[in-house]
């Protein structure tokens, strides 16, 4: 649409589009949140729900711009878009409901697995750390801490809450990892599956165990972005 719209400028009916607000403010949010996307390299699929919603307009609008000629290949290429937008929106409808009828809930098993795993072995405060906090505490009522989110660091989190357990997904964060190595080792104890995104299946549940006798490690002294000798991690540092 915005390229034929552009290839048109000096028609009637591109440049209504154009000129259009709605039309207009809605490229600009399409492009700016695909901008923030790419800056941010957050390519999950819940983002692009923002940019397909002004999308609709876009396309609606489009489409009705060229259905409004007489006659000729603009009108016929409005038929055609309203065609592609039934059939995208059948196939799409179709699978959205296949998703509603046919339920996994991979996520609530693998939250569910992962509480009953630390009540059943217990390692210091039975306190969570993890990205997913905030869904496993919904699903389980298992106490949690995000490490990203929060007006705290994690740093000083870890060191006021002083959790026994840490959770990741498929792989550890090297920032992250500094920040648990500067008060506890890890040892890798279990892995839940989750999800069919290949960067979200696998949930990794790790034991944190505090230094002796309190002690602290000094990111400046030596690199604790690296597996130690003193940590049981099998999962890439990524």
């Amino acid at each position: 649409m915005v390229l034929a719209a552009a290839i048109a400028w000096r028609t009637e009916w591109g440049r209504s589009l154009w000129w259009d607000p709605i039309f207009g403010a809605s490229l600009w949010a399409v492009a700016g949140y695909l901008l923030f996307m790419t800056l941010q390299d957050h390519p999950q699929p819940r983002y692009f729900a923002v940019p397909a919603f002004f999308c609709f307009f876009v396309v609606a609008l489009g489409a009705g711009a060229l259905l409004g000629q007489a006659v000729g290949w603009t009108r016929r290429m409005g038929w055609a878009a309203v065609a592609i937008a039934v059939i995208a929106a059948g196939v799409h409808g179709g699978q959205t409901i296949g998703y509603a009828t046919h339920p996994e809930y991979t996520w609530v098993n693998a939250a569910s697995q992962l509480a009953r795993y630390i009540d059943t072995h217990p390692n210091g405060k039975p306190l969570l750390v993890s990205i997913s906090g905030d869904e496993i505490t919904l699903l389980t009522h298992l106490l949690t801490l995000c490490d990203d989110f929060g007006t705290r660091d994690l740093p000083s989190k870890l060191a006021a809450y002083q959790p026994g357990w840490y959770a990741a997904w498929n792989d550890l964060d090297p920032g992250s990892l500094e920040d648990l190595h500067a008060h506890f080792s890890l040892e890798q104890a279990a892995s839940f599956t989750a999800f069919d995104d290949p960067g979200r299946n696998v949930l990794v549940l790790f034991k944190l165990h505090p230094l002796t006798g309190g002690q602290t490690r000094d990111p400046r002294k030596q690199n604790l972005k690296a597996v130690l000798p003193d940590d049981k991690i099998d999962i890439p540092i990524e």
